[in-house]
């Protein structure tokens, strides 16, 4: 018997809808009606994914996946965009591969995953789903792409866990990943050198707390070597963040108008069309990576945490449908969609709050985009897909 979940469509929808009006208001006529057009092409791929049978799906996901290299690959030769390649444009049409790819690497790395019914630290347990993440991933990087390539260590780590890897040794694996991003700073590299070893004190024992110490600290000595061979507006972001006031007319301006934006807007903002950071041009990027900004400024704290509610009952589902699934694969599936739209979303706000370094990462559903509105509705649908196909 087939199975619905209204509550996710209906957040799907609402949040579709907030993308709409936000990119209307901070962007024009212009992008509103090219976004528009791209709603009902997303609408149909949702359904076709919760129409499409699992069994077909999940036989699929190597040529998928391969199909999603090749692009990655050809993008690099191919492709375009500021400073980067990113994007096949086929006449009025921007397509970006990364998004097609984060699909294609949830979806084997399911199928891996379910096969195992326990997942150690050690690596005849980690070789091949390192190894299909770090592919694309890698890939992404060369572009230059760093934000999104993140996307793939965020969707693995939740994947890792909703097959029942122990938190300690997930935080084990990554502690070499996370050492070398703190250790831009001392600021960040000291507190998270701190709490990494009261937590390895507490759950490993001595020994074992030495060596992980020793092998995050080396990854975070590289830190200072990787900063100085980055592309300069990549440096630039970095040192905005940790120090926002160096240069506010300079590299810093996004971050601090971004702050302006959101906190002008107050408690019920300033109306729709009525920002003056967006306005008068201050606030960059508005209708894509700042959306978000845009609408704190004109609907103020009461819009920004209606829209944090719609994007927590989203996740909810999306993780109801994780533990409801008795298919595996498919439970899977649901928790790696969830950790691309929740990270997505985190970083997103957190680098617009100055809470994280700016990064050119879109908001799920909201900021402007074809290929990004486009996977994220077929996550949706194949979440639906779990829901109501039970196999």
């Amino acid at each position: 018997m087939r199975r619905f979940d209204p509550g996710l469509i209906i957040a799907t929808l609402l949040l579709a809808s907030f993308g709409l009006l936000a990119i209307y208001s901070s962007g024009g006529s212009y992008y509103f009606l090219r976004q528009l057009i791209f709603l009902p092409i997303a609408v149909g791929a949702a359904a076709a994914a919760v129409l499409v049978p699992r069994r077909i799906l999940y036989g699929l996901a190597e040529p998928i996946y391969g199909l999603a290299v090749l692009m990655l690959l050809a993008v690099l030769i191919a492709g375009t965009g500021p400073g980067s390649h990113r994007w096949f444009v086929l006449g009025p049409v921007y397509i970006q591969p990364s998004e097609f790819a984060k699909l294609a690497t949830v979806l084997l790395l399911a199928k891996h995953l379910s096969y195992k019914r326990t997942i150690g630290l050690n690596f005849r347990d980690l070789a091949v789903p390192v190894a299909i993440v770090a592919v694309p991933a890698l890939l992404v990087m060369v572009e230059p792409d760093l934000s999104t390539s993140l996307v793939f260590a965020a969707l693995l780590a939740a994947m890792l866990y909703g097959q029942g890897m122990r938190p300690l040794h997930i935080l084990l694996l990554f502690s070499p990943a996370l050492s070398f991003a703190a250790g831009f700073s001392l600021y960040t590299w000291i507190p998270f050198f701190v709490v990494l070893g009261i937590i390895l004190l507490i759950r490993s024992g001595v020994e074992k707390t030495l060596i992980g110490l020793a092998v995050s600290a080396a990854f975070g000595l590289l830190s200072p070597v990787v900063l100085s061979s980055l592309k300069g507006y990549q440096r630039a972001r970095i040192i905005s963040f940790v120090a926002p006031w160096f240069d506010p007319h300079g590299i810093s301006w996004n971050a601090i108008q971004s702050q302006i934006a959101i906190g002008s807007g107050r408690l019920i903002g300033k109306g729709l069309l009525q920002g003056s950071q967006k306005r008068l041009g201050f606030l960059p990027n508005r209708h894509t990576d700042f959306v978000f900004s845009a609408l704190g400024e004109e609907l103020g704290l009461v819009g920004c945490l209606m829209l944090l509610g719609l994007f927590y009952w989203l996740l909810r589902r999306m993780l109801m449908a994780a533990r409801q699934s008795g298919d595996s694969t498919g439970s899977l599936l649901c928790v790696g969609f969830a950790a691309i739209v929740g990270y997505q979303m985190f970083v997103n706000i957190g680098m617009l709050l100055g809470i994280l370094p700016i990064t050119g990462i879109a908001l799920p559903f909201l900021s402007y985009g074809g290929s990004s509105l486009l996977l994220n509705f077929i996550l949706v649908g194949l979440v639906l897909n779990v829901v109501s196909r039970p196999e």
